[in-house]
């Protein structure tokens, strides 16, 4: 009975997570945009742009770092209850990808940290 009701609120709980990576994504994508056309517009009025294209990089990988993150969290989640073969597949995908995106964006903020 106990393995039900955790099932049960797992189908809501995995989708929820699911969604507020999607969000973060998101809004880092749309951020991105944002500080993007900030730069285009300063550099069209021959103005020095207040934001350089490696911290617009490292703005949208701050945010696809934390996205990846919850979707982590979902699949973790949904695993836990009910592991199969391809849902640990997907895991272990997401871990590569968000473990490589986040070696590359330290080092980018270290790069900068130098500067």
């Amino acid at each position: 009975m106990l393995h039900e009701l955790l099932v049960g609120a797992i189908a809501y709980i995995v989708p929820l997570t699911e969604l507020l990576g999607v969000a973060v994504v998101t809004w880092g994508s749309l951020h991105g945009l944002l500080l993007l056309l900030q730069r285009g517009r300063d550099i069209l009025r021959n103005r020095e742009p207040a934001t350089s294209l490696r911290d617009i990089r490292i703005a949208i990988g701050e945010k696809m770092a934390l996205g990846l993150d919850f979707f982590l969290a979902g699949d973790i989640i949904g695993t836990i209850v009910v592991p199969s073969q391809e849902s640990l597949l997907l895991l272990g995908g997401i871990v590569v990808i968000r473990t490589v995106m986040a070696y590359f964006l330290a080092k980018e903020i270290e790069k900068k940290a130098a500067e």
